[in-house]
This record gives structure tokens, sequence and C-alpha cells, in this order.
């Protein structure tokens, strides 16, 4: 069978390049090719956050193609559990605990997805106060290695609006029925798991979700090619049946094309502070996760082993619960403008910290002349000109708050440095947002915040302080 790969296909799994050092695509491009192969949707569904959703709306929007806002999120039923426990000084990362409690460590450190879909905006709104409740209190993890996780008990109470599919490889119920062992975190095996335990654990979280979600939960079926998975898709499909469940395939995409699995292994090693040929890497060690038409995705289907045993319909279902799953999500409006609080008298404000900041100067600067694009000036003299500038395009609110989130970034020992052209702003400088005098160093302000640029904030309607 043939499919001409246009309006018969949603991904309903995808990230992007915000979904920081793992996704290559942008926002632009996925909605560029859904456009050229007439798809009428699609969902972007960023690790553990919803930040991409300005931008890819404002893309699919360009394009006229279906925006469905979604996420996929870090879910972990074990979460109050290791809360309870750090609140009696137990620190399930030790090596201690871990050595005494070696399967019960892995399944409260490990993280599984699921993938969260909004219906409408009720179910926008809810998993906007997921993901934000899950960075206050389901925050886990050092560094940069930090995941918000959300639990079953959160996720019922705001399901209103919210269709779920049961996730990826690393999804809860796909990673009992793929996990043959127990490791623990040096990949010393703990014992093995037999295949009817497997099917129960499984079978435990379908119909947890199942009772819950309803018609609104989908088994995800997905074919990379990695170990164990053809095993996981039949059986889920199997599963599926004999619950009543409806599957979708997807393809967890994570770059527009198949050649780009070496960049986004290259971003992966990035992120854990490895290489790509580190046996220690974790990344799904396959280049099919990149953006595939219903047509590429049936000839995975047939010319592997997925197919085996299974019919073509079990495909076709699969596939055609994708457009059903578009379908019932509305095409949601959002204001993309940005909502910056406008704080009250914050012209003047401004102008105050800058005048108190210029009387810390050393007394031989302040009447020391600088050329600063093609401008003979003193530091009081460009002072004069970026604030006249930022106050007449209306961002004097926007630098006072970003000084007070410096400034309290600094106090818990945060680094920070400043990012491209602003570091030629002098008021910047004396805000102590950056840390280099771009007069000492002959840095143009003009490069930062031109004459001829747009000043957008001026017509933000937000309340006032």
């Amino acid at each position: 069978m043939v499919y001409s790969g246009t309006s018969d296909f949603v991904h309903l799994h995808s990230h992007t390049l915000y979904s920081m050092l793992d996704g290559v695509a942008s926002p632009m491009q996925y909605a560029e090719e859904c456009y050229k192969r007439k798809y009428p949707a699609m969902s972007i569904t960023e690790h553990g956050h919803m930040a991409s959703v300005p931008e890819a709306y404002a893309a699919f929007k360009q394009f006229g193609v279906k925006y469905i806002p979604g996420c996929e999120i870090y879910f972990n039923q074990y979460e109050p559990m290791r809360q309870e426990l750090l609140g009696k000084g137990i620190n399930v990362r030790s090596s201690e605990w871990r050595k005494n409690n070696p399967e019960l460590a892995g399944r409260i450190v490990r993280n599984r997805h699921l993938t969260v879909i909004c219906k409408n905006r009720v179910g926008f709104e809810n998993l906007l106060k997921l993901t934000t409740q899950a960075y206050d209190t389901g925050l886990f993890g050092v560094s940069i290695k930090q995941y918000n996780r959300i639990w079953f008990e959160k996720l019922c109470e705001y399901k209103e609006g919210l269709i779920i599919l049961s996730g990826c490889l690393n999804g809860p119920v796909n990673h009992e029925l793929r996990m043959k062992q127990v490791v623990d975190r040096e990949g010393n095996v703990i014992r093995d798991i037999e295949k009817r335990e497997r099917l129960e654990k499984a079978i435990e979280y379908i119909k947890m979700f199942k009772d819950v979600f309803g018609e609104d939960y989908y088994m995800e079926l997905q074919m990379p090619g990695v170990e164990n998975d053809i095993f996981t898709f039949q059986t889920s499909i199997m599963l599926a049946d004999h619950f009543k469940i409806k599957t979708v395939l997807a393809n967890d995409s994570h770059y527009m094309e198949r050649k780009d699995f070496q960049v986004q292994k290259i971003m992966m090693a990035i992120a854990q502070e490895t290489t790509v040929d580190s046996p220690t890497l974790f990344h799904v060690n396959s280049d099919e996760q990149y953006f595939k038409t219903r047509h590429e995705l049936f000839d995975r289907f047939i010319g592997n082993d997925y197919s085996k045993g299974l019919a073509v319909s079990d495909f076709e279902k699969s596939c055609d619960h994708s457009l059903e799953i578009a379908d019932k999500c509305e095409d949601i409006e959002f204001n993309t403008d940005p909502k910056i609080p406008i704080i009250a008298d914050a012209d003047d404000q401004l102008r105050r910290h800058v005048a108190t900041r210029l009387l810390t100067l050393e007394l031989h600067k302040i009447n020391k002349r600088f050329v600063v694009d093609g401008r003979e000036v003193t530091y009081t003299e460009q002072a004069r000109i970026e604030l006249n500038r930022f106050i007449e395009k209306g961002f004097a609110s926007y630098f006072l708050i970003t000084k007070d989130i410096i400034e309290h970034g600094k106090k818990q020992g945060w680094p920070f440095t400043a990012r491209g052209s602003a570091g030629g702003s002098l008021v910047c400088y004396l805000l102590r947002i950056t840390s280099v005098d771009p007069l000492a160093w002959g840095l143009s302000f003009d490069r930062f915040l031109a004459p001829s640029r747009g000043g957008y904030m001026l017509n933000i309607n937000m309340p006032k302080e």
C-alpha cells in the first residue's frame, strides 16, 4: 500500500531546539514542512516545559497549520516518597542508601516520560500549572541535570482538557515491557525480570491511566529500532486491544532529516558532559527519529519485524488516530505579546539608579571622553543618551526587573554573564546587569538598541505594580 504523505498523518510527539541540547529543528522548520506536506496539524512536546509555545504558535499560524500545544513531562510516581524520605534526612542519591535499596533507588531516581497534549484552552492552562508546579515541588537532580517531575495525583488534579499518550520507550508502560533486568547505578544486574511480571506492571499503569482519562488515553507506538522495541510495539497493540484503548503512532521527532542524527548525538553528549563515543552516553542509538512521512512510517512497519503477526489495519488505525486526536484539539488562539509587568514610576526609578551608580565611578573617569558609535561622550552623557532611548521605547520596567533578577541570582551564588550586544550598554553596566565597562573597551551601544528599532513594549497592557 502506498501513501501520498499528504493530509493523512499528524506528528503528536516532537521536539524542537527548545528541548535544550536534545532537539535540532526549529518550530519554523516543522511548520514549513507541515505546510509542504499538507499536514493539518502538529503538536510540539518539549521536555518538561512549554517555552516554545510563543514561537511555535507564530510559526504554525504563519503557514496556516493548526498548532497543538503539548509537553513530554517527566513522570515519576515515586516522587512523593522521595520527598518524604528527604524530610526524614535520607538522601536517595547517597551510595549507602542505594546499596541497601537498589531496586527502589532506581525507580525513585529515574524518570519516565509521558506525552501530554492540550485539547483546549483549559487543558493548556492546566498543563502550564502542572509544569510550573513541577519546577516548584518536583525538582530533582543536580546542576543542569535537574528534572521537574510530575506524579499521578498531580496529573489527576489538573486532568481537564488533557489528552495522555502512554509515552515513548521510556514511558511508564513501555519501560516496564522493555525492562528485562533490574540494574544498579553501576550497571550491575540485581535480578532478571520475568515476562509475566513485566506485563503485570505495565497493565497496572494502563489501568491507572485508563480509569482516569478514559477515551483521552491512547497507547503510543514507536519504531526507533532499539533493543526490545519490537516486542514492546507488538505487546502494546495486544494490550490496547484487550483493554479497548486506541493506539497512536508517533515518531518522537528530534530532527528534520536522517543525517541530522549526528548533530543530535553531539548535542546529547554536550548536555551530559561526555563524548559521542563514550559508553556512558545516554541517547537513542538510532537515526530513525526524524520527521517522517506516513509513507516512510509504513515502510518502517513493513520492512522490519514490527508487522510480524499484525495486520496492515493495525498500522492504519494507529495513523488515523493521530488525525482523530488532532480533531479533538481546538485551534487555540494565543496573545504572544511580551508580558512584562509595568512598574509604577519606572522611568524615574531607572534614572535614579543610574545616577546613583554614576557617583560610584572613580573621579578621574567622570570627565574622561570616549568615542561611542561615532560620538564623543563622557560617562554622564552616554548614560543620558541610553536612558532617553530606553525610556522612549518603553523599556524602563524591563531593565528594573532584569536588575532585580540578577541581584537575586548573585546572592544565591549563580554565575551571570552578558549576552552579545548587551555588553555595549553603559546603563546595563551601571545596573550590574553586565560586568564589562563598554566605554573603556570601545563597545557599540547602537548594536544593542539602535534608534531605528521599534518600541514594542510601549503598548503592553499589563497591570501596574
